[in-house]
């Protein structure tokens, strides 16, 4: 059995330079695997701008609808993923970015008044900034600037965005503190990731480590010391499928990845069901049906003529959006 680390989920970021982790990104969810950036985590933060269409964000138990011109901030280790909806093309402008290149001295004095906050208080977990509030109109500007600064690249843009990213940070804190005044709050409330974010990330990486075993819903919920009937719960709550169709999903999604990865020397059918772990190759078949409406064989086809428009791409690679 595989070691039980979140290693193999979280995405990792490969900035050009180590020196400065921050990243710009393109991300265009309806051209991946069933228009959407599957559940994932990272250890640095994240901004998303919408340039255009609509994007669906699913940020635990939590669903957010964006439009073009909003933005989302999500915290570092929060899971996530993103997925297209309606019929307009969707593209995503992504900031990546490491709490580092702002505070490098997290016992500084600095770090314990403005770092601390975003990182412990349950506000700053993720945000919403939509350009119809006055408030978010400044992040969104300030976000805006960073892209484009980072995206040009000219003389002194890395000092310019370590400026802007100051100047969004303290309009996100001022922002959060005005609205914790309002609401007379007295205690922060700490953002240490709940028993069920901790427990459904074990799940997932168990799934997705054991995925070619015959793996049973008992073997699942074990796995993070639960009932099956609250394993069922906690996956209904947290990804809105049950245990086995999540289970499903990464079979299939691996399944078209190594038909991609292969299409040289392809695989045969029978082969591949038991690589992803199917004991029968019909069966096989029809899940795959079920997802891309084509056969497996079809779907090399399509990958082998380039007529790729609907295929998409496994999973999410930060470095070759």
């Amino acid at each position: 059995m595989a070691d039980n680390s979140y290693e193999s989920l979280q995405e990792v970021v490969e900035h050009e330079n180590i020196d400065y982790p921050v990243g710009v990104y393109y991300v265009e969810p309806d051209e991946m695997f069933m228009e959407h950036v599957r559940w994932h985590w990272h250890t640095e933060n994240e901004i998303d701008v919408i340039k255009e269409g609509c994007a669906e964000f699913r940020i635990s138990d939590k669903t957010y609808r964006l439009e073009e011109g909003d933005a989302i901030f999500i915290s570092r280790d929060v899971m996530h993923s993103i997925r297209a909806v309606g019929s307009s093309r969707c593209v995503i402008m992504s900031l990546i970015f490491s709490s580092d290149f702002v505070f490098p001295n997290h016992e500084s004095a600095l770090a314990n008044t403005y770092l601390r906050p975003i990182e412990e208080d349950v506000s700053f977990r993720h945000r919403v900034f939509r350009p119809t509030e006055r408030w978010d109109r400044s992040v969104i500007s300030y976000i805006n600037e960073i892209i484009y600064a980072n995206l040009q690249k000219e003389f002194g843009y890395e000092l310019q965005t370590q400026s802007l990213l100051c100047q969004l940070l303290l309009t996100f804190l001022t922002r959060v503190a005005s609205e914790q005044k309002e609401e007379s709050k007295e205690v922060v409330t700490k953002k240490s990731l709940t028993a069920d974010e901790i427990r459904i990330k074990d799940a997932i990486v168990y799934i997705e480590q054991n995925y070619p075993e015959p793996v049973t819903l008992e073997d699942i919920a074990s796995s993070i010391h639960v009932s099956k009937s609250e394993c069922c719960r906690l996956f209904h709550r947290a990804v809105n499928m049950t245990p086995f169709e999540y289970l499903m999903h990464y079979r299939i999604l691996k399944a078209a990845d190594l038909i991609q990865k292969n299409l040289k020397d392809p695989i045969p059918v029978s082969e591949l069901a038991t690589t992803v772990g199917f004991n029968n190759a019909s069966y096989f078949n029809k899940r795959f049906r079920e997802y891309f409406g084509c056969t497996p064989t079809q779907y090399r086809k399509m990958a082998k003529t380039d007529h790729r428009d609907k295929l998409g791409t496994f999973g999410l690679s930060l470095s070759h959006i």
